[in-house]
């Protein structure tokens, strides 16, 4: 795929001999990044930045709960966090490319979630909720405009990935407008 430019710094448009292709930047970068967090933690080997300062984090008592039955999987997914007080942790490091005013909205969605779906959830129905979590708050955002050279780099990944369709949440990558159906919409054939 050549990318052509950007819409709205959203949607990256592409061509190839075959047709017309419309990417969610943010969708595909996050689909890219769920399948590295995977394997980086497949091999035990989670990419992860100290924070400057420890942010120290109020939870509920069911985000509590769910952290201490969690806590052991955040550490092998690059977070050192510890308990500092009743209902207070501290995260002292956070996984790669996650910014320091993201981690405490998206401990606290992943705790949510888990809470919400603790019953039914296995280990690796974590490490992928985990993973799922870590890669959307670190992806390239909507209404980001994006140089050429990181398109094409962006473009490669995707199409290195196991699911390059559909992100880890389920919601389509990318759509794909076949010549012909661009001559029939044009009444051309």
């Amino acid at each position: 795929l050549v990318p052509v430019g950007q819409l709205r710094e959203s949607f990256i448009l592409a061509v190839d001999d075959a047709g017309l292709w419309i990417i969610d930047q943010h969708v595909a970068h996050e689909r890219v990044l769920f399948e590295r967090v995977l394997r980086q933690r497949a091999e035990a080997h989670v990419e992860s930045q100290r924070l400057l300062m420890p942010l120290v984090i109020e939870l509920t008592v069911s985000q509590s709960a769910v952290f201490t039955d969690i806590s052991d999987e955040l550490q092998r997914n690059g977070f050192e966090v510890e308990p500092f007080g009743a209902r207070t942790i501290a995260v002292k490091t956070a996984p790669a490319g996650i910014e320091t005013s993201d981690v405490e909205r998206m401990l606290h969605e992943l705790l949510d979630q888990v809470d919400r779906e603790h019953q039914a959830m296995n280990l690796e129905k974590l490490r992928a909720r985990i993973a799922a979590s870590i890669a959307c708050h670190a992806a390239i955002k909507v209404n980001m405009p994006l140089e050429r050279n990181k398109m094409e780099w962006l473009l490669r990944e995707l199409a290195h990935t196991e699911c390059p369709m559909t992100c880890p949440h389920g919601r389509p990558v990318l759509l794909r407008y076949s010549l012909k159906e661009i001559q029939k919409a044009f009444k051309r054939i």
